[in-house]
């Protein structure tokens, strides 16, 4: 018979709320945020010097199959282009509903709004991508970037984590 193995947890070490440092004004950003100069953008490698003035913008209208064959390619090509260069993008002409789309900002900005204890009650475990806090932390050397999230599945309806849906603001659900 095999060894079982030993399954050790992700060890992540300390990871400050970003929400709650600023609010502190340190003098210093705590060194877990700062990256190595070489992993630093520089002026020739950031993309409105790589043949880009703008902030892509990707019309999803045009990858929709009521378009031409060509139209649905030369989107996809301008996709592709944006994460390779990029890494982000805008999406324009995507049908959603605008009142939709402002009433989940306002319930997203009253959820960071929330006092700490409120938010640490859907954490973002080690090693996964749902919940509150940072994601894609595998260990306590790693740096973090500067920001907290709240990563929550929608589809498909099997990833989704009730638990991890925060109770507060009311209308969040």
């Amino acid at each position: 018979m095999a060894p079982i193995p030993i399954i050790s947890p992700i060890n992540v070490g300390h990871i400050d709320d970003v929400i709650e440092l600023s609010k502190t004004k340190p003098d210093t950003i705590p060194q877990r945020f700062v990256r190595d100069i070489t992993e630093r953008p520089t002026i020739a490698t950031t993309p409105a010097n790589n043949h880009h003035h703008h902030m892509p913008i990707i019309d999803f209208s045009n990858l929709s199959k009521h378009n031409t064959h060509e139209l649905f390619l030369h989107e996809l090509l301008n996709l592709a282009t944006a994460c390779k260069n990029w890494g982000f993008f805008q999406v324009v002409n995507h049908g959603v509903d605008l009142n939709l789309m402002e009433s989940i900002e306002k319930m997203s900005n009253e959820f960071f709004m929330l006092p700490l204890e409120e938010k640490q009650k859907y954490p973002m475990l080690p090693g996964t991508i749902q919940g509150y806090g940072q994601a894609f932390v595998f260990s306590e050397d790693q740096k973090l970037d500067w920001c907290n999230m709240l990563a929550l599945a929608i589809e498909p309806q099997h990833a989704r984590n009730p638990n991890l849906w925060p109770k507060k603001p009311e209308k969040f659900r």
